[in-house]
């Protein structure tokens, strides 16, 4: 039988191109810059939906600090809902005293304008009515 063998390619923050993943850090393996954020997002597991704080975020997962109660496994999928509304699946990677880490099933694009609500206004309270609604809804 035949051996492929795979190579692990990542995108360049600064340079925006894929390139492959030379030598990571033992215990660093993620590749993305990450954006610190200071929002809520909703986030859906066991049937469960709790709102929690985003710490980060980047093209490939998140960061996030669960204010109280059930906490997801590690392995365990979920559905994280961001401030502007937008749906991502994803895992659960790892598990922290106060944060656990999410990896994205498919990336999200445009994370700077997920980020910024400078431009609302008012739409802004609006935006957060509407998180707060998708908790009780599911």
């Amino acid at each position: 039988m035949r051996q492929t063998k795979t190579r692990k390619l990542r995108r360049d923050a600064l340079s925006r191109e894929i390139v492959p993943v030379t030598d990571l850090k033992g215990c660093e393996r993620r590749t993305e810059f990450r954006h610190t954020a200071h929002q809520h997002v909703a986030v859906q597991f066991r049937n469960t939906t709790r709102i929690c704080d985003l710490i980060d975020l980047s093209e490939t997962g998140a960061k996030i600090s669960i204010l109280d109660g059930t906490v997801p496994n590690a392995d365990e999928k979920l559905i994280l809902t961001l401030f502007d509304g937008t749906l991502v699946e994803g895992t659960v990677t790892w598990i922290g005293e106060q944060h656990i880490g999410i990896e994205f099933r498919t990336p999200v694009t445009n994370v700077d304008d997920r980020l910024d609500f400078e431009g609302l206004g008012s739409a802004y309270f609006g935006k957060a009515v509407t998180l707060q609604k998708s908790t009780r809804r599911s």
